[in-house]
């Protein structure tokens, strides 16, 4: 048997029904297209993917760093009102430590007012004895120096008034006589009242 020759293709390659097929290197080509046109997709996809997560993670980010700021604020706001309160409590504790210092202060000295009558009252009860007897040492002393000079007084007043009183009586005696000698009346006797002069002699 004998090798037939290769011969050249009659034409485009038909079907059983006579339909011309069409070349598989298209079919190939249109398929890479069509890959080719899915990657393109997909990266277009990742990448705005990508972008919309970056813009979530940037406004997460955003919204946690207002939310930390908020927070450090409220924090510096507490401490910033509890400094408040310590110095007003502070305050408070130093008005009243003041008052009470004060009142102390008066109260000390009302007790130490009182103190210092009570020990003058109790001083001058104490000595109130000693100065009466002391008082009455000096009086007992005065009364018998003043006896004692009482006795001497008394007997030179009585002799000073025993001769006063006769020497009133004798001018009175004289008075009288002129006074009959002159007139030659009648006259109604003069009553003369000698005072009686009590002498007392004490002894010391």
């Amino acid at each position: 048997m004998r090798d037939n020759p290769p011969s050249e293709s009659p034409g485009p390659s038909t079907d059983r029904n006579n339909t011309p097929v069409v070349d598989p290197t298209k079919n190939v080509l249109d398929l890479v297209a069509a890959e080719t046109k899915r990657q393109d997709d997909l990266r277009e996809m990742t990448t705005a993917h990508l972008a919309e997560t970056a813009n979530l993670r940037a406004e997460h980010y955003d919204q946690l760093r207002r939310a930390e700021a908020n927070r450090i604020d409220a924090i510096r706001a507490v401490d910033v009102g509890n400094v408040q309160r310590a110095a007003e409590v502070q305050a408070a504790q130093a008005l009243t430590l003041a008052n009470q210092v004060t009142t102390s202060a008066e109260t000390l000295r009302a007790q130490v007012a009182a103190t210092a009558v009570a020990s003058d009252t109790k001083l001058s009860t104490a000595l109130e004895p000693i100065q009466k007897d002391i008082a009455d040492l000096r009086r007992v002393q005065y009364e018998g120096v003043g006896q004692k000079t009482q006795v001497v007084e008394s007997r030179t007043a009585t002799t000073t008034t025993t001769a006063v009183i006769g020497s009133v009586i004798t001018l009175l005696l004289v008075i009288i006589a002129i006074i009959n000698f002159t007139h030659k009346q009648t006259v109604q006797p003069l009553i003369v009242q000698t005072p009686t002069v009590q002498t007392t002699t004490t002894t010391p």
